[in-house]
């Protein structure tokens, strides 16, 4: 292990460190790791310490490896998600070489880090890291700021948003935040009613059960838009630190005159900006310079919040058995077109 790098077991000082840094986020919580633990991943926790006991920087390292056969060669990944987390490119350079290290012990073929900063850009260079086409979270985001008095945040949308969330009170749309497994299910039901209709893959309900578990009731929730009982437009946020962010949504295709989608919106930033977070991730956003781009529907209607457009300096790997990676990479790139030719856009968290 790099000097002076060590393994975080403190679930109370990991969640400080993540809620204390300007770039933690949900990826990076303990929380995500242990969702992550139970679908064949492995979340070890890496942290710089100060002299008087805190965490300088920190990495949350998810790694996911197997054997070609019984005691034979190890393949895999060692991915750190919007991290590391850290104060000073010194200070990012030090973990990043322990999460080298640890994607070394546990047999992965390569090592991909996908930075939140340009500052972890620096460290990743001087560690031999190359950029990569490929990314696990799509490196385009655009958040909300929750700083402000709620008069100020509705004042600040475009002012045809501002009218479909009145609209939709207008028109008798209510939103609830879920508290049972009724709400979980029709949640459930509006995203593969979504699915179907824009053609993107989701996960098994058991997954989405997993991540409101865990994160509820202080940093997730789930909210439902009904009218006359009807649900017609849910979404599910998650948070760490100062964000909170909306990971998974959809909606029916009946009464989309009601402007459920909306409100449901509107509803979730109330929520957040409630619970003490400072911003509000929308949670991807389409490239622009693809016109094509399955997500252009979708980044249309989000820019109806107005909201600052984040572009994260993207995905880094090093190699650590060359030839491994090399056919590891391959094989990721044809799932990866196999399941764009299926669902016609990138599948969720």
């Amino acid at each position: 292990m790099t000097a002076a790098v060590s393994r975080v077991e403190s679930q109370a000082a990991w969640d400080a460190l993540v809620a204390g840094h300007p770039d933690g986020g949900f990826l990076q919580s303990w929380r995500w790791g242990e969702l992550k633990s139970r679908y064949g991943w492995r979340a070890i926790r890496l942290a710089l310490p100060r002299a008087d006991g805190t965490l300088a920087a920190s990495a949350q390292v998810l790694v996911r490896t197997r054997g070609l056969w019984h005691g034979g060669p190890r393949v895999g990944l060692a991915h750190v998600p919007r991290g590391p987390l850290a104060g000073t490119t010194d200070e990012a350079a030090a973990v990043v070489r322990a999460a080298v290290e640890v994607g070394r012990d546990h047999g992965a073929s390569f090592v991909r880090i996908e930075p939140p900063s340009d500052l972890v850009v620096d460290a990743l260079s001087s560690c031999g890291f190359q950029p990569s086409s490929q990314f696990v979270q799509i490196p385009r985001t655009a958040v909300v700021d929750l700083e402000r008095p709620e008069p100020e945040i509705l004042a600040g949308f475009k002012s045809k948003m501002r009218y479909n969330i009145r609209l939709a009170g207008r028109r008798s749309v209510e939103v609830a935040v879920a508290e049972d497994d009724a709400g979980f299910d029709e949640f459930v039901d509006l995203m593969r009613v979504t699915a179907s209709r824009e053609r993107f893959a989701i996960h098994h309900a058991s997954y989405y059960r997993d991540v409101w578990q865990t994160f509820r009731p202080d940093y997730g929730a789930l909210f439902i838009a009904r009218y006359q009982g009807m649900p017609l437009a849910a979404l599910m946020v998650v948070g760490a630190g100062r964000t909170a962010a909306y990971v998974f949504g959809g909606s029916s295709n009946q009464h989309r005159n009601r402007m459920a989608p909306h409100a449901v919106q509107w509803a979730a930033m109330q929520w957040a900006r409630a619970h003490g977070f400072a911003r509000y991730d929308l949670w991807g956003m389409a490239d622009p310079d693809d016109p094509a781009d399955a997500m252009a529907g979708v980044h249309r209607f989000k820019l109806g919040f107005n909201p600052n457009l984040v572009t994260y300096p993207g995905a880094f790997d090093v190699p650590l058995q060359p030839v491994r990676s090399w056919l590891l990479k391959g094989a990721v790139r044809l799932r990866e077109a196999i399941h764009r030719r299926r669902s016609g856009r990138a599948g969720p968290v």
